[in-house]
Formats: C-alpha cells, sequence, structure tokens
C-alpha cells in the first residue's frame, strides 16, 4: 500500500515524509529510511512498555522489527518497480516514422544511427530510444502500425538519469 501511495506522490504523514526528504536530497531509498526510522521507533519502545514483562517486550519488539523489515523492502520494490526502464533497438525502413510516432504520442527521445545488417549488407537506420517499462506496449502499438516486419530488440537497464528519468544525485 505505501508502495503505491508513494509511486502517486502521496504520502501517509509519518516516517515516509523524512524519507522522502531524504531521498530527495540522497540517493538513499525511501525503504531503507522509513526501515531506520521505525527501528529506532520500535527500539525505545523497549523503555515505554514497562508494564509488560521483559520477555513479552522483546517478543513484541522483534515482531515490530520483522514487520518494519518486510515494509521497507516492499515499498523499495514497488518503487523499483515503477521507475524500471528499458533501452529499445528498433530496426526498420520506416524509422522515421516510427522516431516520429515515438516522439509525438509517447513524448520520449529517440535517437538514429546508421548500421549496416551483416546479414544483408545493407545500410539502415537504427532508432534507440530510452523509455519506462510501463511505456514499452505503446512504443510497440506505435512499431506494429507503422511496419509489422520491423525488428525490435529491448534490454532492462540499470538506470537512466537525465531529462525524463532520474536526476543524478550524490
Amino acid at each position: 500500500g505505501l508502495g503505491i501511495i508513494f509511486t502517486q506522490g502521496g504520502s501517509t504523514g509519518g516516517t515516509d515524509i523524512i524519507a522522502m526528504i531524504v531521498n530527495k536530497y540522497r540517493n538513499i531509498s525511501p525503504g531503507k529510511v522509513i526501515l531506520l526510522c521505525d527501528i529506532f521507533i520500535i527500539g525505545s519502545s523497549f523503555l515505554v512498555l514497562t508494564d509488560l514483562v521483559p520477555v513479552k517486550r522483546i517478543e513484541t519488539i522483534v515482531y515490530g522489527y520483522v514487520s518494519v523489515a518486510i515494509t521497507g523492502y516492499v515499498i523499495d520494490a514497488v518503487l523499483s518497480g515503477s521507475r524500471q526502464s528499458v533501452q529499445m533497438f528498433i530496426f526498420s525502413k520506416k524509422f522515421a516514422e516510427i522516431a516520429d510516432g515515438i516522439t509525438k504520442r509517447v513524448n520520449r527521445g529517440v535517437t538514429v544511427i546508421d548500421g549496416i545488417g551483416w546479414y544483408t549488407k545493407e545500410n539502415q537506420k537504427v532508432v534507440i530510444t530510452l523509455v519506462r517499462k510501463h511505456e514499452v506496449s505503446d512504443i510497440y502499438k506505435i512499431i506494429k502500425e507503422i511496419d509489422k516486419d520491423a525488428f525490435v530488440s529491448v534490454a532492462n537497464v540499470m538506470g537512466v538519469y537525465g531529462h525524463g528519468f532520474e536526476r543524478i544525485r550524490s
């Protein structure tokens, strides 16, 4: 739930506010910051829960730590999933139409380079674009509408930094 809230720019008003501020200026995932804040809060509850026997206090704290660890992991998994990007190489004789379609309909930049198909020994243009994973289906639709014979290669990339993606942080 929290990961989905964060991907939409929301907040629950708790330690996630601290996490988002830290994440804005440092390359530390929100899940890790929330985990650290909540570990401190849960650890301090050992001093507050004095009405419970010590064994019960420790048991409650361990359950809290497990819950917080799982939550932090899931938050990071959801957030990184929403930020995943791919690099697409599109080989087509109708490269200009495909490049225009991607630029106008998906609002992503493209680069067109010269290539040689070694099997055919023919010169051809190659369209390269970096997009979010959720935009790939839109690009496939564009390619299919323009050139059903296009050859497409898609590869996951570790990170994309710059306009339209993540900004480089220290």
